[in-house]
């Protein structure tokens, strides 16, 4: 398992829009191609991800001040279930020294039709160490529930996060909230 940049006009970078493209719903998909901007500004970073099978999959994340977020992980279809995300996620924490990794994942809803989906990510995510938070937040069109390799979850850090984001999409408006 190894952790690579991705860069625009590679091959690698077609790879990871396919995998991109089969990966998210129609209201979660951004296409590389502006993800890439981010990256090229310095903001992100997108991570190829490679096995004996060849490219396997990306990451895409943000260094933050105590923390690495990571935005969009995709394992081609074929792949899955390979354990090539738990080995994913372990080399991440290694490639960023050991940095608490955050996420957020479509939360669990019974009245959702992909609900069984939604517990298989976040049981997935619990597996590789993560923890709820007990925080949500609402932006395209879903709920997401926030989980960190560490606790306490610093909320006013990820807040800061969403703001700088919001500054570079304005369209990226999500607010923190727990449920009762």
């Amino acid at each position: 398992m190894e952790l690579r940049p991705i860069y625009r006009g590679t091959v690698d970078a077609d790879y990871a829009e396919e995998i991109n493209k089969e990966s998210f719903p129609d209201n979660e998909y951004v296409p590389l191609s502006d993800l890439l901007s981010a990256v090229e500004n310095g903001d992100m970073e997108i991570l190829g991800i490679y096995t004996e099978y060849g490219f396997s999959g990306f990451l895409m994340v943000r260094k933050w001040t105590d923390f690495v977020y990571i935005c969009f992980f995709a394992v081609k279809k074929e792949l899955r279930s390979h354990g090539i995300g738990t080995a994913a996620l372990h080399s991440l924490k290694d490639y960023y020294d050991g940095l608490e990794l955050t996420v957020d994942y479509e939360a669990p809803d019974e009245s959702c039709p992909n609900n069984e989906q939604r517990i298989r990510r976040q049981e997935f995510y619990r597996r590789c160490g993560f923890c709820t938070t007990g925080w949500y937040q609402f932006y395209m069109n879903c709920e997401f529930e926030i989980a960190s390799t560490q606790v306490p979850f610093n909320k006013e850090s990820f807040e800061s996060l969403n703001a700088f984001i919001h500054s570079r999409v304005p369209q990226f408006d999500p607010h923190l909230y727990r449920k009762d």
